[in-house]
């Protein structure tokens, strides 16, 4: 797989480049400041920031209060390809979605899940585990997989967004490409 890390190309640019490098440089969830810095970038560049209601200070210090166990759930997700940790990776997802969605309402928001941030902030921890979700990379994948059904009773958006994606990487093959090379084609496809 192309190492994002690595590769502008990999990366799909020098922002994106950039903050692959940030996280892997700084894994950890145990400064406030560098997760105050990251919630930015991914809030700002992938035009989540609505959602948060500015509340990046809460939002890193709830990450910050929690980042212990949040950092063993990505290193465990981390540990395998995706298609063999799926559960894994719902599970991570659903619980700093959980951590945001709490922060956001105890500040007045409300917030019944904020899956795409949460996908975009994770993906760049963990690369190969994490697929991005968002409402073009949504709409593509239903158009590659129609009449696909979900296995899960009452699956969260992510998890159903990361079955249909499973389905789609094994019905094409596309075990060993990139999870960010998928999102790509995802999001071409949706730009058409």
């Amino acid at each position: 797989m192309p190492n994002e890390i690595k590769s502008i190309e990999a990366a799909r640019g020098v922002g994106n480049l950039a903050f692959y490098r940030m996280c892997a440089e700084y894994p950890n969830h145990d400064d406030r400041e560098i997760i105050w810095d990251k919630i930015i970038f991914i809030s700002r560049v992938y035009s989540v920031s609505r959602g948060l209601g500015g509340e990046w200070e809460a939002l890193a210090k709830a990450i910050q209060r929690k980042g212990t166990k949040l950092d063993a759930k990505i290193a465990d997700a981390r540990r395998l390809p995706f298609l063999r940790s799926i559960e894994t990776v719902i599970e991570t997802h659903a619980y700093l979605d959980r951590i945001v969605c709490k922060t956001l309402d105890s500040a007045g928001n409300v917030a019944n899940g904020r899956a795409s941030f949460v996908s975009k902030y994770l993906h760049f921890h963990a690369p190969d585990a994490f697929p991005i979700l968002d409402t073009l990379a949504w709409a593509a994948l239903k158009q590659l997989t129609p009449g696909f059904r979900t296995a899960i009773e009452q699956p969260t958006p992510y998890a159903r967004f990361c079955e249909r994606f499973a389905h789609l990487m094994r019905a094409e093959r596309l075990e060993k490409t990139s999870l960010r090379h998928i999102d790509h084609r995802l999001l071409a496809l949706a730009r058409r």
